[in-house]
Formats: structure tokens, C-alpha cells, sequence
């Protein structure tokens, strides 16, 4: 169904009648075409995925852009697709779409911004067809009217610099990450651990932001050339985009990605355009099409890549539905998501048109976040990556505080591994002002809260040697 509805949506852009249309899904990687022999013109259509859905609400995720473009091209001439992601759907807050992208020859020449994730009343931002992620015409806080503790919260400029996802800020109470756009990962205040920023525009693709560290209900933005940003508990991410949409204070809508098309005369462009995302009642991931008068085929389409964690190891297994030309699987892992190191290679099939299973077992040892992806590398050279899978590995290093609600005193008890070392705790007010401040390196810690009024509070604590931040909340009662 959703296969009959993307071709209907692009069909309105432009006509295909009389050429072989391919659609091109979210797969969870980057997919390459190779023009062949006899082709000179293509024909183009992206769109960026929409905004998860707050089921607790009325299911008004924001639509992702759609831009097109007529391609002049000749054979030989490699087109990569980056298709986004929706944001993740929870009950009160949903992160932001991924952006979709076209690169040709390696140059960027199309970006479909994403929308922003539904917030708690019931709508997300749409993506914009402008370069301004954040424009103020859309109400959410992508645009100059919107708020945050620093000079770049709630800007939709170019380069991602949208969202406010600071829970504690002096001037906005609530917002979701920021989108990634062109320039930069999307932007907010990093001093908490909430709805955090989507990750900024790769050829590779880019992780959407993670949900809020100190909500349990915070969900992620989604995967794409750019990344959707994260969520708070009501807080909504914001679209990504060539320039990202801002994340949505409460009641307020996140703001949609920016869209770029290459302009006409650029890189074999003749004829383009772009539209704005709508308001959609259910979320969708991104998609797209490639005319052209034979059908145009992927060296590998992944249908599925896992990452699980077993008893011997971390076990990986992805399925191709066809491949062409494919050589071997080169399975690469990284503990920063950044630079990323070969664990191992897998023989491909080389060429087949039916569904494939490999995998392999990374005999990890360390615990924490490790993040996987598969390097495929074909009888050329020619070198795709699939989308990159994250797996928790250990336990995670969480804070806990006893009593909660308190009245006078509070024990704040560590992570394991934190004890002996000079670590730095505060205890932060709903405006964010800190209000305690002291180093501990105990692994349980007392604290006189004696002085604090009524009401809810942020802890937090950085660690001395790793600067990682664990935080929760706790509550004073009536005393």
C-alpha cells in the first residue's frame, strides 16, 4: 500500500509515462545507481520522511518536502540515493524525520527536508521548500520566534541550527532537538540531557538524535542524509534538512527541514522543483523514484540489518535482495559513531536476484554503546555503506537518587565504575539556575537539601576523567 501511495505522490511532480520507473524506499543505507548504456536523461523524485506520531494524541505528524529534477547524465555516471527515516512514534512526543538526498558523481545536487515530530497537541512542522528549515511562517521553534538559552536555540538556519532541546533553559521551557542540516548537526542547549540534535548531512547518512537521557519516554529522531532530532517526554525533534527545523517547546509545533535543489544548468540539471511537506495522519519514511528508459537496478538493496547482542558476542546479520557486481560485505565497528574500524569481511554472492542472508559475530569484550555498519565493496571499487546499527553492550551507567520525593536529605548513589574519581555534581532548578555544586568521588553521597523550596529538580553529574553525564530528577515535598 505504501508502494501505490509514493508513486501516486510523485506522479503529480512530473510525468514518467513512457519511461521505466524504479522506486527508491527507505532501506536503512545509501543506494547507487549506475547509469548504463543508451541513457541520457533521468528523471528525479525525492521526499524527506515525515515526523513520528504522538499516538496519545491526533496523529499530525509533519510531511517531508519533495523536490525533482530532470538529469542530464551519461553512462557510467553513479546517482546516489540517501532515503530518511521516520522519526520514532511514541504516546505523547516523536522525533524528527530524516532528511532524503541525491548526490550525482559525488556532488550534492538534491535535498528533501524532513518533518518534525508530532508534539503533544497534536501537530508537527512541515518540511519547508526554502532553505530556511526554520521559517517563521511555520509556528514551531525553528523560526525567529523561537526560544532557548543560547543565541542559536530555536534558529533554522542554514546549516542545521535549529532546536531548542533545553528542558531547563531560562527563556522556553521545553523543546526537542534540533534537525541536522548542511553545515552542522542541529543545534540547542547541550548543557542537559534532554531531546538531543540530529547529526549533521553525509553522503554516508547520519544518525538521528537520541531521545532524552534523563526522560524514560524520550525517542529518537530519525536516520537519513540528515538526522531528525530527538525527543523529550512532550518535547517533539525537529525535521532535518538542508537546514534543520527546530524542535518543538510544549504546545508548540517542531518546525520541518529545509529543501536544496541544484539550480538549473548545474551538474546536468534542466528542469526542477520543490514542494512543502503537509500535515499527514499517519508518519511515513522518506521515498522516492528514477525514470529513465530502462529500468535502472541497485548494485545491493539491503532489506534488513540486526545487530543483537548474544551470549558469545555481538551477532550481526543483514539480508540483501539482489546485488550486482558485489565483491565482499566488509563489516565495520565504532565506539564514538564517528570513526568507525574493519571487524571483519564476508564473501558477497556477486550477482543474484533473490533474497540473501549473512552474518558475522563481533567476540566484543567492552561495554557501553558500540555502533556497527556494513561497507559493501564491489568488482570495481565502487564502495556503499549500509545505515549504522547501535547496540548497547553493557549496563548503563545511570544515577539514582533515594528518597525521591525527599524532604531534607537525599543519598545519590553512582555508577559503579565513577567511584574514586573527581566528579562534579549539580543540582539545577526549573528556570536553570544551579543552586548546589560540589565534586564527589564516593560512590554513594549524602546531600543536605534543606534549603530547597518545593518542587521538581535536575541532578547531575560529570564524570571526572570521561566527561559522560548521567542525570535524573527528583522531587521536594511539602516539609
Amino acid at each position: 500500500m505504501l508502494a501505490l501511495f509514493n508513486f501516486q505522490h510523485m506522479q503529480a511532480q512530473f510525468s514518467c509515462a513512457g519511461l521505466n520507473t524504479t522506486p527508491v524506499n527507505y532501506t536503512g543505507g545509501p543506494q547507487t545507481f549506475i547509469v548504463p548504456a543508451g541513457v541520457s536523461q533521468v528523471r528525479v523524485s525525492i521526499t524527506g520522511a515525515s515526523g513520528g506520531n504522538a499516538s496519545g494524541v491526533s496523529n499530525m505528524a509533519g510531511g517531508g518536502a519533495t523536490v525533482y529534477a530532470y538529469i542530464n547524465v551519461v553512462q557510467g555516471d553513479v546517482l546516489r540515493f540517501i532515503i530518511g527515516q521516520q522519526g520514532v512514534s511514541s504516546a505523547m512526543q516523536a522525533g524528527g524525520g530524516g532528511s532524503s538526498a541525491v548526490y550525482k558523481n559525488g556532488v550534492l545536487i538534491m535535498v528533501a527536508g524532513a518533518g518534525g515530530g508530532e508534539d503533544n497537541t497534536g501537530n508537527g512542522g512541515n518540511g519547508q521548500a526554502s532553505e530556511d528549515g526554520g521559517s517563521v511562517s511555520d509556528s514551531g521553534a525553528g523560526g525567529s520566534n523561537g526560544c532557548g538559552s543560547s543565541a542559536l536555540n530555536g534558529q533554522g538556519g542554514v546549516g542545521g541550527a535549529g532546536g531548542n532541546h533545553g528542558e531547563f533553559s531560562t527563556s522556553c521551557p521545553h523543546g526537542g532537538g534540533g534537525g541536522g542540516g548542511l553545515l552542522s548537526p542541529g543545534q540547542g542547549n547541550g548543557n542537559i540531557n534532554a531531546g538531543q540534535p540530529g547529526g549533521q548531512g553525509n553522503i554516508n547518512g547520519a544518525l538521528g538524535g537520541a531521545g532524552s537521557l534523563d526522560d524514560a519516554v524520550g525517542v529518537n529522531g530519525g536516520w537519513g542524509w540528515s538526522g531528525g532530532g530527538g525527543a523529550d517526554y512532550l518535547e517533539s525533534g525537529g525535521g532535518a534538512g538542508y537546514s534543520g527545523g527546530g524542535g518543538g517547546p510544549e504546545s508548540r509545533n517542531p518546525a520541518g527541514g529545509g529543501s536544496f535543489v541544484a539550480p538549473n544548468n548545474t551538474n546536468g540539471i534542466t528542469e526542477s522543483g520543490k514542494t512543502n511537506g503537509t500535515g499527514t495522519n499517519a508518519g511515513y519514511d522518506g521515498y522516492g523514484s528514477i525514470c529513465s528508459p530502462v529500468v535502472m537496478t541497485l548494485p545491493v538493496n539491503f532489506s534488513g540489518f540486526t545487530a543483537q547482542k548474544k551470549s558469545n558476542g555481538i551477532l550481526l546479520k543483514w539480508t540483501t535482495a539482489n546485488e550486482t557486481n558485489t565483491a565482499y560485505f566488509q563489516v565495520e565497528k565504532s565506539e564514538n559513531g564517528i570513526t568507525f574500524t574493519s571487524i571483519g569481511r564476508v564473501t558477497a554472492a556477486g550477482n543474484v536476484h533473490e533474497t540473501k542472508e549473512y552474518s558475522l559475530t563481533d567476540n566484543i569484550t567492552n561495554s557501553g554503546k558500540v555502533y556497527y555498519r556494513i561497507k559493501v565493496v564491489d568488482f570495481d571499487g565502487m564502495v556503499t555503506y549500509s545505515a549504522v546499527n547501535i547496540v548497547n553492550t553493557g549496563i548503563e551507567e545511570a544515577l539514582s537518587i533515594f528518597p525521591n520525593p525527599a524532604t531534607e536529605r537525599i543519598t545519590v548513589t553512582l555508577p559503579n565504575n565513577w567511584q574514586g574519581q573527581n566528579n562534579r555534581l549539580q543540582i539545577i532548578a526549573a528556570n536553570g539556575q544551579v543552586l548546589i555544586e560540589k565534586n564527589i568521588t564516593l560512590l554513594q553521597n549524602d546531600l543536605n537539601i534543606s534549603t530547597l523550596s518545593t518542587g521538581m529538580y535536575l541532578i547531575q553529574v560529570v564524570n571526572g576523567k570521561t566527561k559522560r553525564i548521567v542525570s535524573t530528577r527528583f522531587v521536594v515535598r511539602v516539609k
